[in-house]
Formats: structure tokens, C-alpha cells, sequence
């Protein structure tokens, strides 16, 4: 009879586990089987399979029948097919959060990018900017729309540790994100919902000119499919 896995053991494997992907530890496209995660973070092995089961449904890692799992790839294609989803989706969540946002909440999580100086401030900078936009999409009051920006959150943070944004701590980069966040605060100021609308898009578009930038120059080697 298999193992049970216990609730508290499946949830820290799946935070551990979805924590090295994201981070990209666990590098796009990494083969490896159960057992091998199991033994290699020392976890229970029900546990490990119960998150596997939980990170395939959010599309982190791919069943591979008698092989295993794969970390899913980054590809052009699906560097391309994320930008798009977020545009579809992201200005509207921003239209949607007038009225329902503290401006003054995303002020203090805008400061981060002006302090990221060492390697640990860095990592703070990644996490408040996906904080700064968890919390509009929050204030849209959608669930399922909060549900797959959480997805998609979890997708550009592993964009951002493959590189694909530049390297870590880039001055200049983090001025244009905190000039385009304060953009989108002002909007939300002035109560204007096509501005948060426009100044939304505008974010992603210049997030998508660099990260093709980045790929166009073969500074960040993915497969071209």
C-alpha cells in the first residue's frame, strides 16, 4: 500500500521545491525523478510526490512517462505567449484596482528598487516588485484573475533569474521599473483607470523589449521553439 503523504510535509515540499524552480536551482529543463528529489532535499517521498503532482498543475515541472520530470523549458515561444497573456490581462487588472488600492501600500513597496545595492537587497527588490504587483491584482477583487497573475508572477520571477532582464542590480534598469511603478501610482491617485490602463501596458511592453533584447543578442541561450 503507498505511502500517505502528511499535509504539512506535502506543503513544505511543494514551498521548497517551487522555491528552487522559481529561483532557477532547479534549471529550466532539468530532468530528475522522484526519488532523486526526495533524497536530494531529504524529503519524504509521499511528500515529494504530492508536490510534484501540485507543481505539474501549475506548470512548473512536466511529467515525463518512465523518465521522470522535467523542469519546464523557457523557450522563445513561451517567452513570447507569457508577454502576450500579460498583456491581455495585467492593464485590466490595473483598471479594475481604482477606487479598491492604497497608493501610499505601493509607494512603500516601490522603494525597493531605489535600495538595491548588495546581493541581498537585490533579492529583496525581486520580491517586493512581485509583492508591488500581487497587490493590484488583489485589489481588482477577481479571484481567478488573482489566480493566474500568481502564475504569472511565478514565470517572470524565473525570467529574472535566468537573466533575462539583464544582470541583477542594473541601475539603470531598476530606474525605468521604479519610474513606470510610480506611473502606475499616480494613476491610481488620480483615480484615472485608462491611465493605470496605459501606464500597465507600458510596463510590460518595455519588460518584453528587454527581455527579446537580451535573447536577440544570445546573452540568455534558450531553445528556439
Amino acid at each position: 500500500m503507498d505511502e500517505l503523504p502528511n499535509s504539512r510535509q506535502s506543503d513544505q515540499a511543494l514551498a521548497r521545491l517551487k522555491s528552487e524552480i522559481i529561483s532557477c536551482r532547479l534549471a529550466p529543463g532539468a530532468h530528475f525523478s522522484e526519488v532523486e528529489l526526495s533524497n536530494r532535499y531529504r524529503l519524504a517521498r509521499a511528500a515529494t510526490r504530492a508536490a510534484l503532482t501540485r507543481l505539474a498543475e501549475m506548470g512548473l515541472v512536466q511529467p515525463v512517462p518512465r523518465h521522470g520530470f522535467v523542469v519546464t523549458p523557457i523557450t522563445l515561444a513561451s517567452v513570447k505567449d507569457f508577454f502576450e497573456l500579460r498583456l491581455m490581462v495585467e492593464p485590466q487588472a490595473s483598471a479594475m484596482a481604482i477606487g479598491k488600492i492604497d497608493p501610499a501600500r505601493l509607494r512603500a513597496l516601490n522603494a525597493a528598487p531605489q535600495l538595491a545595492k548588495t546581493a541581498t537587497d537585490q533579492l529583496a527588490f525581486v520580491d517586493s516588485n512581485r509583492a508591488f504587483h500581487a497587490e493590484i491584482a488583489k485589489a481588482s477583487g477577481n479571484r481567478r484573475l488573482v489566480a493566474l497573475l500568481e502564475t504569472l508572477g511565478d514565470e517572470m520571477q524565473r525570467l529574472v533569474h535566468l537573466g533575462l532582464f539583464g544582470k541583477p542590480g542594473n541601475e539603470a534598469n531598476q530606474r525605468d521599473a521604479d519610474a513606470q511603478h510610480e506611473a502606475l501610482i499616480a494613476a491610481f491617485e488620480a483615480g484615472d483607470a485608462k491611465a493605470a490602463e496605459q501606464a500597465a501596458r507600458y510596463h510590460i511592453e518595455h519588460s518584453r523589449a528587454l527581455a527579446m533584447d537580451q535573447l536577440m543578442k544570445g546573452l540568455v541561450p534558450l531553445e528556439l521553439a
